[in-house]
C-alpha cells in the first residue's frame, strides 16, 4: 500500500521490497518464533527439529537483509537504516528480547510503521506527511489486527468473543488486500 500511494512508483523496488519482506519477515521472523516457541505448535509438529527452524529462520532474515543491502547500493544508501532496524526487528522481536519490542507499541513499530515508512521511502527516495501518517495509521491498525487475533485464543476467552474477533479479523483481511490490489492496479495502469 505504502509503495503505491508514494509520489513516484518503480515496479522494481516494488518486487525488491516484496522479496526482502517474503525472506526477512514471513518465512524468517515466523521461522524463529515458530522454534522458540514450546507448545504452541506441538500438537501439530510433535517432534520439531528446532535448531533446524531456527537456522533456516535466521538463514531467510539474512537472505531479506541481503536484498535489502542490494537495494541500498542501487537506490539509495539511506534506505541501509531501514534495512538494520528491519533485521533486528526480524530477529529479536520473535525471541521477546529486548522485553520492550515485544509489546503492542513493539509490534505496531517494527510490523507497521516501520515497514510502511521503507516501502514508502524507497519509492520516494523521501520520507513526507504522506508517507509518515500512512506508516503511523498502518502502525496502529497492526496493532488493532494482532489484539482481534488474540481475542480468537479459544481456550481464554468466550466463544462469542472468539466469533466477532474472528469476524472481524475476515472484514479487516478482505479491506486491506482490496485497498491494496486497487492501489496496485491504479499504478501498473
Amino acid at each position: 500500500m505504502a509503495s503505491t500511494l508514494a509520489p513516484e512508483f518503480h515496479l522494481d523496488r516494488y518486487l525488491f521490497t516484496m522479496l526482502a519482506g517474503f525472506f526477512g519477515l514471513v518465512i524468517g521472523a515466523h521461522y524463529i518464533d515458530i522454534a522458540g516457541s514450546s507448545d504452541k505448535y506441538l500438537p501439530y509438529f510433535p517432534r520439531m527439529n528446532r535448531a533446524a527452524i531456527r537456522a533456516v529462520g535466521v538463514l531467510a532474515v539474512l537472505a531479506g537483509v541481503g536484498v535489502g543491502v542490494y537495494m541500498s547500493l542501487i537506490y539509495s544508501i539511506w534506505f541501509l537504516v531501514f534495512v538494520v532496524l528491519g533485521g533486528f526487528f526480524a530477529l529479536f522481536y520473535p525471541i521477546e528480547k529486548p522485553k520492550w519490542l515485544h509489546s503492542y507499541t513493539g509490534f505496531g513499530v517494527a510490523w507497521g510503521f516501520m515497514p510502511v515508512l521503507a516501502s514508502y521511502y524507497i519509492q520516494a527516495l523521501r520520507i513526507d506527511l504522506v508517507g509518515f501518517g500512512l506508516a503511523v495509521f498502518l502502525g496502529i491498525t497492526v496493532v488493532e489486527m494482532h489484539h482481534m487475533a488474540v481475542l480468537t485464543n479459544e481456550k481464554e476467552y468466550a466463544l462469542e468473543t472468539n466469533r466477532n474477533a474472528r469476524l472481524l479479523l475476515k472484514i479487516h483481511r478482505a479491506a486491506a488486500y482490496a485497498i491494496g490490489l486497487i492501489l496496485l492496479i491504479s499504478r501498473l495502469v
